[in-house]
Parts: structure tokens; sequence; C-alpha cells
């Protein structure tokens, strides 16, 4: 077993307010097996089209000019059913071939609103329009279409009504025509696009996806911005995180997805930080305990909230790259480098805002380092890849695959203090600070260790007792020593 493979998380889904585009590729054949077999648009047009003989029977000249796009509408259905609900586009080139174009992305800590990805793509396809590039194009988006007109993005989870088709073809006015679809339990049932006969709906709904093709074979890839300053220090930008898995680690992160208790404290403490006329004694009781702070910053720009663990350790740090937090106006972010000359340390500094400055200009800093434990258990010794088993003394740490650029590691480390603590003004938030070596050196014992607090409902076991090892992941922290 390798160091961390004992390493099973909770719950640890990150929020993402963006919702970034994601890179699209060939859903399974079932899922599409599942579109036919299920007969999701056996449906009786609301006005029902009588049977005429053949050569009497009216052409639906936009249909004809759909159905050359049944296949990114199936797509669009199967990446659906499988929970994606990213937009999607194909256009006609010259010679009426159809061909997929979508963006795709290698840093999963930047991506593009779909507003932006929506209006990108039809800045592009009208301009290849214009200059003759392409005949046609399709977008595919998820919107509010509930048989109203109304085909605004779907932003919401609550929004979403239909997939909409907007569409632009040469030598006529664009369009849009949307496939409704109503959620049933754990089941999705398409109504069929609306204005088509039932005969059409079946015949798009009834393509079937070549298993190993391409479709999208024009991509373009989205690339998170970065500069090297003069300091030589790269800046690099995120735009998907969030605070969410900080707070769970206060307040449990059970608790914290269950019970609304705690986002309204946080709501009502920003709120009341924000008047002057309340003293900072009152304000302290809300923000202010025994070995944490609530954390506020308010202006006129930016306002947030956020934990911040007290502590007395510090160390010398490098800073070589910063990533910052574009979503909250370059206002956090994480920072990296090599502590002490030797080891890789990356942290959240809870101090950004009023430091940019200086973290983006000073290369050699003192930083406090402390540490919010999402989950805890107890350690197993394990053979090294030398055949050696890890002894008591045995210590590690790397960075978080689950949680990249939050400043988070999965680490084995052993407890050297244990102090019971709680948080809220009522003590309702149980939990411990204990301190924890990372790195066992045998010539100085506090060469990397931290003051962590771990909330009773994340430990999976039930008795800390000092000497123990431990195991789990942790959200490093810091800010520029006094």
């Amino acid at each position: 077993m390798g160091i961390f493979d004992f390493f099973k998380k909770k719950n640890n889904r990150q929020e993402n307010v963006s919702a970034p585009v994601q890179q699209q590729e060939m859903p399974e054949e079932k899922i599409v097996e599942q579109i036919v077999e299920e007969e999701v648009v056996e449906i009786i047009p609301e006005t029902p089209i009588q049977s005429q003989p053949a050569e009497e029977k009216k052409v639906n000249e936009l249909y004809e000019k759909i159905k050359i796009y049944s296949d990114y509408i199936v797509y669009s259905i199967a990446l659906q059913l499988r929970g994606d609900f990213a937009p999607i586009s194909a256009f006609e080139n010259e010679n009426g071939e159809v061909e997929g174009f979508t963006y795709t992305i290698t840093d999963p800590t930047y991506g593009l609103a779909p507003q932006v990805v929506l209006s990108n793509m039809k800045e592009k396809f009208e301009n290849e329009l214009k200059e003759g590039k392409i005949k046609s194009y399709a977008i595919l988006y998820h919107s509010q279409f509930n048989d109203d007109g109304n085909h605004a993005l779907a932003i919401n989870p609550e929004d979403l009504k239909a997939i909409t088709l907007s569409y632009h073809f040469n030598g006529s006015e664009e369009g849009n025509i949307a496939l409704p679809y109503v959620f049933e339990n754990e089941n999705i049932t398409f109504k069929g696009f609306t204005g088509f006969s039932h005969e059409e709906n079946n015949e798009i709904m009834n393509t079937q996806l070549v298993d190993g093709k391409d479709y999208f074979t024009h991509r373009e890839e989205i690339k998170s911005p970065e500069i090297i300053n003069e300091a030589g220090i790269k800046i690099k930008k995120s735009n998907v995180h969030s605070l969410a898995n900080m707070w769970g680690g206060i307040f449990g992160f059970q608790n914290f997805q269950t019970q609304e208790k705690y986002s309204q404290y946080l709501m009502e403490t920003m709120a009341l930080c924000r008047v002057d006329e309340i003293s900072a004694d009152e304000k302290a009781k809300h923000t202010e305990f025994a070995d944490i702070k609530f954390k506020t910053i308010i202006s006129d720009e930016f306002n947030t909230i956020y934990p911040e663990v007290k502590t007395n350790f510090s160390l010398d740090f490098e800073t070589k790259e910063i990533r910052e937090w574009e979503n909250v106006n370059n206002n956090e972010a994480i920072v990296a480098g090599p502590a002490r000359d030797t080891f890789g340390l990356w942290f959240f500094p809870t101090d950004y805002a009023e430091n940019k400055n200086k973290y983006q200009t000073q290369n050699k800093i003192n930083v406090n380092v402390s540490g919010i434990i999402f989950v805890l258990d107890l350690h197993e010794s394990f053979e090294l890849p030398d055949g050696t088993k890890t002894d008591e003394e045995f210590t590690a740490y790397k960075p978080s695959e689950d949680l990249p650029d939050y400043g988070c590691i999965d680490f084995i480390g052993k407890v050297l203090d244990i102090k019971e603590t709680q948080v809220l003004e009522d003590g309702s938030v149980k939990g411990f600070i204990l301190k924890l070596r990372l790195i066992t050196n045998s010539e100085m014992e506090d060469f990397f260790t931290v003051d962590a607090f771990v909330n009773k409902e994340n430990m999976r076991f039930e008795t800390l007792t000092v000497g123990m090892q431990v195991a789990g992941a942790m959200q490093l922290q810091g800010r520029m020593a006094e």
C-alpha cells in the first residue's frame, strides 16, 4: 500500500459558481441506447397533423435545416444524462460537412462561465458566417424555455427546462428552437422539439452516435492567464475556488451541509461587522475565539469572511508562485514556494487582501503557518518501496490530488500536543488544536510543525493521545509574521 492509499475522503464536493466548461468526450454507447429504448420522445403533438397523400405533404423547412445537426442534439442529451450541462456547438462547412467545436480545459482551476462560452461561440460563428467560411452553425445549451419563448441560459438547477438550439443559416435570420424536458424522480423525459412532428422528432432522437468517432475536431483550449513579474514571481489566475471546504473543516462537513444555522451565522456576522456604530468588543464576541478567529474583510469592492487558526509557529519562506483567485477580485490566493530552503510549502494567506503588494514584491518573507483539518484518521504502518516498514517517527505529506491549488495536503503526522477547544459564542462547535509534526528532522524539533484545528465531527476515531500517528487532509494557511 502506498503512503496515501489509506486515505478515503468524505464528501469534499466543491462549489463552482462559474461552472467552468468541461472537456467533451465521446458519450458511452449505452447512453445513446437508453435514449432510444426509453422512447422519451414518444409524444403526440398538441396540434395533430392530419395524414396527407405523400405528394401533398408539406415540407418543414426548419426541420430540414436542423436535422443536419442531429448527431450533436443526441450528443447534448447524452452529456446531460451523464450530468454534464456544458454548451456545445457545431457548424456546416463550405462543402456541406458538419463538424463540432468546443472549448477544452487543461487546468481544472480555470474555466469560462457558460455565459462567456455562449457569447464567444456566437461571435466566432457569426464572423465566420459573414466571411463565407461556413454555411450555418448551431449552439446547444440548457435554457429556461418552458413553452414560453424564453431561451435564456439556465444558471441554477431549478431553471433547467430545455435544450435550446440557437442557429443561423446563411441567407436567413437567426433563430432558436427548444427541446423541452421534465425531471420525474430520477428520470428525464424529453418532449420533442416544439413545432416538429412526431415523426420528425423520432428521426432526430433515433440518431445513433458512432463509437470512437471524434465529434469535436475543432477545439480551443482555455488557458489560465499567467505572468512573471519584476520580482521573478509567477502570478497565475484561478477562477473556480470558494471557501466552502474551509468552513466545512471548522463546523464539520456534515453539519455545514445540512444545518443552515452556520451559514446564517456567517451572514449575520458579516452584517454586524459592517455597522460602524457597533463596538469592537461586541463584534469580537462573534469573531474572536480562544484558538480561532473569523476574519472579516469589509470594503466597497469586496466583502468576505474566513477562519484563521491562531499560531506562533513561523518559518522562513520564499515566494515562487501566487495563484490569484480571479473570481473574488484577486483578493484571495494560494502562495507557493520553498520553506527553510528545503521543503515545498503552499498555503492560503489570510492576509493577502491587505498584504498583496508585499507578497508580490518580497521574495523572502517570514510566515506564521497553521492548518484546518478536513478529515482525520489513525495511521497504519506500511512498507516503503525499499521494503522497510514505517516506524512511529515516520511523517510525510504531499499536495492534495482532490483539492488542487487550494493549499491542501494529504499527510501523515505525529501528535505532539493536544488542546481541546470550542468555537462560537455558545461553544457549540467543539474540536481540538493539535500540534502536528509533518517533517521529522533529527536536528530541529519544530522543523515543520503546525497548529491545526480539527472538528470532532471530522474525526474517524474516538480518542486522541500525544505521540500517536494520524493521517488525513489539511488546508494549510498562513500570514506574514509580525
